[in-house]
């Protein structure tokens, strides 16, 4: 196949007509049909970052980085998967230049596609509706010491937090650290918990030095002083942990590491690994990035042990049996770096996430809650421009009332 014209001014004039939603079906299909013409390759475009740089070796891919770093000063980088089975999608060059952040890549058959629907954007809606959506999420969360003080948590801040059993609580570099100044009884289990609301994400330092990462509506609950041969901790939402190393007075035997999440119970030797169990998803989904982990869930049910760059799945409907698949492991812990990162989800799904990091109610129709799309977007993007991304794909759009956005 030819390689399709340069980029040329009447197609902008096009572009820019498609993103103010008055595009006529005949400009339109001009317009998908010039783009078109790199159907055998899909293509997801991100911000230019340390582990996303890579060339741009098509001419068209140059005139696109070019045409969006003048509007918007943001350079982008192509991330290229070939051999993949061929779909009609929008690949939307106007998605690209209209958040300089994503590219949906919504799955559609040939009936969907070019329907010359006029797609009024969100900040159309908003400003005919008088409503303000909610800004981005960040870092921040709310710690409940064992004697029930509670203490937030700004990333921004530094210092000494508190103290609590026999422990010095700082932040330092935006995380909870724990300094033990005396000795405390072990067998008294003194607990603090760290919860994150909606619309923000948090890190910690366990006092053993295992790390831990909470995304947005999440919480763990840890002792302030571990037992010497034994270490357990119990989490809600998704949790991200790189278990810190550690033996017994033998200095030969590993003390374990075992985490609660329900009725998910996960025992490590030391390991990195991140646990996703929301209340309003029906699936728990374990994924193991590096080490050994030993999975069960619910009570007489056998363990089933994790290898590297798999991910088990159990559906809450039938919790039998645990389905573990073969994954890219780094992806599901894109959101501790600061991304969504969706890889052919439903729409349906894609709104819990927003609903959680924008702390709002969203949800979608029936008959669209099933699409699926696959994109990569910085956390730190406005609502309005991640919703005006997936309404630029021309096949969802959405209503926005107050703090609830819908999706039809």
């Amino acid at each position: 196949m030819s390689a399709p014209e340069k980029f040329p001014e009447s197609l902008q004039s096009l572009l820019d007509a498609y993103l103010k939603g008055n595009i006529s079906v005949a400009d339109k299909e001009r317009l998908m049909e010039w783009y078109e013409g790199f159907s055998d390759i899909e293509a997801d475009v991100v911000l230019e970052s340390p582990s996303s740089k890579q060339s741009i070796k098509e001419a068209i891919w140059q005139e696109v980085e070019a045409n969006v770093e003048a509007k918007t000063g943001l350079k982008l980088a192509v991330r290229r998967s070939k051999g993949r089975q061929r779909r009609l999608s929008y690949r939307s060059i106007a998605a690209v230049a209209a958040a300089a952040m994503l590219i949906f890549l919504a799955g559609l058959w040939g009936e969907q596609l070019l329907t010359g629907k006029k797609t009024a954007s969100v900040a159309d809606l908003t400003e005919n509706q008088g409503v303000q959506l909610a800004a981005q999420g960040h870092h921040g969360a709310l710690l409940t010491l064992s004697t029930g003080q509670q203490v937030e948590l700004d990333s921004s801040g530094a210092g000494k937090v508190a103290t609590d059993g026999g422990a010095t609580l700082l932040l330092a570099d935006g995380k909870l650290l724990y300094k033990n100044d005396a000795v405390a009884d072990a067998r008294v289990r003194l607990e603090n918990k760290v919860v994150t609301p909606k619309g923000k994400q948090f890190s910690l330092v366990l006092p053993d030095g295992t790390k831990v990462w909470l995304n947005a509506a999440s919480s763990i609950t840890y002792p302030v002083q571990f037992a010497k041969d034994s270490r357990s901790v119990n989490v809600t939402g998704e949790v991200y942990f790189e278990v810190a190393h550690l033996t017994k007075a033998d200095h030969l035997t590993r003390v374990p590491f075992e985490v609660q999440s329900g009725a998910l119970k996960i025992k490590v030797l030391g390991t990195h690994f991140d646990i996703r169990n929301y209340a309003d998803e029906n699936k728990v989904r374990t994924t193991l990035l590096e080490g050994q982990v030993s999975i069960s869930y619910g009570a007489n049910r056998d363990a089933r042990t994790m290898r590297p760059g798999q991910q088990a799945v159990l559906n809450r409907e039938t919790p039998d049996h645990f389905t573990v698949n073969q994954i890219d492991a780094k992806r599901t812990i894109a959101w501790k770096d600061g991304l969504f990162d969706f890889k052919d989800e439903t729409l349906e799904d894609i709104l819990k996430e927003v609903s959680r990091w924008y702390d709002i109610q969203a949800s979608a129709d029936p008959s669209k809650g099933k699409l699926r799309f696959s994109g990569v977007v910085s956390k730190r993007a406005e609502l309005a421009d991640l919703l005006n991304v997936l309404s630029a794909t021309g096949v969802v759009h959405f209503k926005i009332s107050k703090n609830e956005v819908y999706g039809y």
